[in-house]
């Protein structure tokens, strides 16, 4: 299942077929005939996205988008508008309402999906952020922030300098923010040696699409501009690129002919995500570092570990979607330290965190908890791959012996894995932060029982 789409249309035959086309892209798909009836569900299933038709009796289509971002009870989602009439003076309204795109019928298929697919990375890219940076505080900047963009820096950038300084010159007149007109061979460097621009707009020339992809690629790639917001304008000749941009990376596109206003409203957005992401970055990786990193290991330790996990649960109560939780102990490690020192026993800690880390996903979170006790973290994880990543994990270990100072054999370590399972349940009492790491604390004794570098999973899930 790629996501949780709710379609609202009052027409049965309209959601029908977008159901059909949603389905067979593996979408979970949930209809509703209203707009009162879509806010019930949305807070009910908690959707990854909402497809909305304008013609809504109980909702004007602004109305509508607006009540989904005022609910306090919805998590924060995109909302995809579909008109009936494709007229600039409806898109200008949905757009300044807050919603994430707007498409007129007939919707093209591909484009659709290609929507959703970028619509989607963005959501989950959010998530994550809010996962991670919401561990330490609610930092309560992220709704002002819909409201209120700072002025940022926008990069024009056309096959032609004189393109980019015109369009420049009319998206300057209508916003605060510090336009930069470039060519598509500088786009790549901040001018001058002076900042890195927020988000990059890049008109596309018919003749020139294969340039523009590649720079778009480029800009992908490159460590000052992959986080940056891109919008493609592409010309109506070019119009099929638009998936392949939004399959590329695009955070958004606009074929034909270009509204000012419109396109002012869309870098808005993006530089509305933008800035709330650099704001969860700086307060995850600056502000909270001192406070959540174990110094021996360079590891998270369990000031970060257990919020991040109560985070998870709260997740996984409104996806529905299991994950693992491992405790991992080395084995005999006080004879380790009574024979080779304190010194030689930090050593073998540092080499085995960063054993672990190496063999671990990037959403994976792993943290040490005690003296020679590690907690795992695997987000989206079945019981299967539970046990396979836990199993490797414990023979990686075994096969990696262990270099210290001072001594002129390696030491050879083993660990021992208890895992224990989290999912939604309907039963009581709820799932805890506390009953998840008794479960895998309890399946810890189990592999220490059978003689340690083995991995046992809890009997049952933890609910």
């Amino acid at each position: 299942m790629s996501g949780k789409i709710l379609i609202v249309d009052e027409l049965a035959t309209n959601r029908i077929v977008l159901k059909v086309k949603l389905s067979a892209a593996y979408y979970d798909v949930f209809q509703a005939r209203s707009g009162t009836e879509a806010l019930k569900m949305a807070q009910k299933f908690q959707p990854d996205l909402i497809i909305a038709s304008t013609e809504l009796s109980d909702f004007d289509s602004s109305a509508f988008v607006r009540a989904v971002h005022n609910c306090a009870t919805i998590d924060a989602l995109p909302v995809i508008l579909i008109l009936a009439q494709d007229t600039p003076q409806a898109r200008i309204k949905a757009l300044e309402a807050g919603a994430s795109e707007v498409l007129s019928k007939p919707v093209d298929e591909t484009l659709l999906l290609a929507r959703l697919r970028s619509l989607l990375r963005q959501r989950h890219m959010d998530h994550d952020l809010k996962l991670h940076s919401g561990t330490a505080t609610a930092l309560g900047f992220a709704e002002a922030q819909k409201t209120f963009v700072r002025p940022g820096r926008v990069a024009v950038v056309a096959q032609k300098k004189p393109d980019a300084t015109r369009l420049r010159a009319t998206l300057s007149a209508r916003a605060n923010h510090e336009y930069l007109a470039m060519s598509s061979d500088c786009a790549g460097g901040a001018p001058n040696g002076s900042k890195q621009p927020d988000i990059f707009v890049l008109k596309f020339d018919a003749d020139a699409c294969d340039d523009g992809l590649r720079l778009m690629a480029e800009l992908r790639a490159a460590p000052g501009t992959r986080n940056c917001p891109i919008i493609v304008l592409l010309p109506n000749e070019s119009a099929k690129l638009a998936a392949t941009v939004l399959d590329m990376g695009a955070n958004d596109v606009i074929c034909g002919e270009i509204d000012p206003h419109e396109l002012t409203l869309r870098v808005k957005t993006q530089l509305d995500f933008k800035q709330s992401a650099d704001l969860m970055r700086d307060q995850l990786h600056i502000g909270l570092q001192a406070a959540v990193i174990d110094p021996l290991t360079g590891l998270y330790n369990r000031r970060y570990a257990l919020p991040f996990l109560d985070r998870l649960i709260r997740s996984s109560q409104a996806d529905g979607r299991s994950f693992a939780v491992m405790v991992a102990d080395l084995d005999h490690f006080k004879q380790v330290n009574d024979r080779y020192g304190h010194a030689a026993g930090d050593a073998v800690l540092s080499r085995v965190a960063d054993t672990l880390r190496a063999n671990l996903g990037d959403d994976d979170l792993i943290a040490r908890i005690g003296g020679e006790e590690f907690l795992i973290v695997t987000p989206d994880t079945n019981k299967t791959q539970a046990r396979q990543t836990a199993s490797k994990l414990c023979r990686i270990i075994q096969q990696t012996p262990i270099n210290v100072p001072g001594q002129r054999e390696p030491i050879e370590v083993t660990v021992s894995v208890g895992v224990a399972m989290g999912q939604r349940a309907s039963c009581k009492p709820a799932m805890t932060v506390e009953g998840l790491l008794d479960h895998a604390d309890r399946a810890l004794y189990g592999s220490k029982a059978d003689g340690r570098n083995t991995v046992t999973l809890c009997a049952r899930t933890a609910a």
